[in-house]
């Protein structure tokens, strides 16, 4: 039986005892994207579980080129999240996770904002494809409050989309490194319900997030761009981070 992506991310996180996820983000006046995303694969293959890709290489490379990216990860056993926050009508959604699934991707971050049921459609369809989808539930920039931290009638909106991934059986949740405090709230509120969902945090290093605090705080897996992947040395840039880290499988 084909291993679920939940399944896929714990078992290459505990082989290579490294619960970091590379995102390839590269300086806005980089050339040769395609050649900067292999060399830095070859380069993080060894301590890292996974690669995300977002918009920095999905616009300028071509369908074609970026297959040809994650064929170099899935070489080297990485997984690759597509970070596109996709957030549409059910339509819409499924022919781009049809998409992303030719290009090779085994996940997609998506925002709850679409609400419950075309979430859960959209986790039904990936699940098919599969693929799993890492729910959005708080950004990890300053004016995330604006939007994820609003208050919603008795509630916030980020313990709403909280409820919508659990509702939705997502693979996991994204919750920055820089927001401790919610991060807090989620993995508490995480351990008593007794939901199995990975919290995924981005904002390590450029964004001032502490790696050791997050995963002290409740975070699986830790997204980390700019500080790796623009170091002079890639490779002992994320092995500095692993270092700071206590690895337990999620």
């Amino acid at each position: 039986m084909t291993k679920s992506f939940l399944q896929q991310m714990a078992q290459r996180a505990g082989k290579r005892r490294s619960n970091i996820i590379v995102a390839l983000d590269p300086a806005s006046n980089k050339r040769n994207l395609k050649q900067f995303a292999a060399r830095t694969i070859d380069a993080v293959a060894n301590d890292a579980c996974a690669i995300k890709i977002n918009f920095h290489l999905l616009l300028p490379l071509s369908s074609k080129e970026i297959s040809e990216v994650t064929r170099k990860a899935h070489h080297h056993g990485l997984l690759c999240i597509a970070d596109i926050k996709l957030n549409d009508i059910n339509n819409t959604n499924e022919v781009a996770l049809e998409h992303l699934s030719k290009m090779g991707f085994d996940a997609v971050i998506a925002n709850p904002f679409m609400g419950t049921n075309t979430l859960a459609a959209l986790t039904k369809k990936a699940h098919s494809l599969g693929m799993g989808v890492i729910a959005l539930v708080y950004m990890s920039h300053p004016d995330a409050a604006d939007g994820y931290g609003l208050q919603v009638g008795s509630d916030r909106m980020y313990n709403i989309f909280f409820d919508r991934a659990i509702k939705a059986r997502a693979d996991g949740i994204v919750v920055g490194a820089t927001q401790i405090d919610v991060l807090k709230e989620i993995s508490t509120e995480k351990k008593k319900l007794k939901v199995s969902l990975p919290i995924y945090s981005p904002g390590i290093g450029a964004q001032q997030g502490d790696a050791r605090q997050a995963v002290e705080c409740g975070s699986n897996y830790l997204i980390i761009g700019r500080s790796i992947v623009q170091a002079k040395d890639p490779a002992v840039a994320l092995h500095q981070f692993r270092l700071l880290t206590s690895f337990s499988a999620p």
